[in-house]
Parts: C-alpha cells; sequence; structure tokens
C-alpha cells in the first residue's frame, strides 16, 4: 500500500486559507459591535427639559438629548422632574430612544426612523 501526501496537502491548504477569512470575519464583527452608534443601552435620569419631540436628561452625571419621537406621532407626554429609564442607542451627540419606561412601570414605545 503506497501512501499519497496529496489529500493532505490539498487539506492543509484549505485550512490555510480559511483561518485568514474567518479572523477577518470576527474583526469586522467586533468592530460594529463595538461602535457606540450600534449598541443599545439604557439610561435613567430626571427629565430637566422638554423640546417638541426630543427631552434632556439628566443621569446624576451629565445630561444629554433624547430623541423621541413616540408611536403613531402623539406627544410624549412627559413632566420636568419625573424620572425615566430610557433604552436605546448613541448617535453623534444625542441618544435615540426606543422606549421609555416611566417609574410606575408604565412604558411609551418610541417610533424607529
Amino acid at each position: 500500500m503506497k501512501f499519497n501526501p496529496m489529500p493532505s496537502i490539498v487539506l492543509t491548504a484549505l485550512v490555510a486559507l480559511l483561518i485568514p477569512l474567518e479572523v477577518g470575519a470576527q474583526k469586522a464583527s467586533t468592530q460594529i459591535n463595538n461602535s457606540p452608534n450600534a449598541r443599545v443601552t439604557s439610561i435613567s435620569g430626571q427629565v430637566t427639559k422638554l423640546l417638541d419631540d426630543k427631552f434632556i436628561l439628566n443621569d446624576g452625571k451629565g445630561q444629554i438629548i433624547v430623541e423621541a419621537e413616540p408611536s403613531l406621532g402623539q406627544p410624549i407626554n412627559l413632566s420636568v422632574g419625573e424620572k425615566v429609564t430610557v433604552v436605546g442607542n448613541y448617535d453623534d451627540n444625542e441618544f435615540n430612544a426606543l422606549s421609555i419606561t416611566r417609574a410606575n412601570g408604565e412604558t411609551i414605545q418610541i417610533l424607529d426612523d
């Protein structure tokens, strides 16, 4: 019986080609996931000012403008001084809300445009 080294050479070559592709795909995915604009997170704090479809939220460390246009174009109906938790993501210098939860547990769904 003769040993044919060709299949193992072909297999080694294929593995050598596939490893860099897999590593490259992982790097691209990591970069996207680490982008602050892509990450959904939550912030909690007190409403300090109301502006049309935006409001300013103070989380005790600073303030941020929260963009929040409710579903069906209804007003946000928040009050200055109200404590809320906002789920959304950062976009430049604003926080785009996906939902707002009041202290009493009521959740306001936000239009995702």
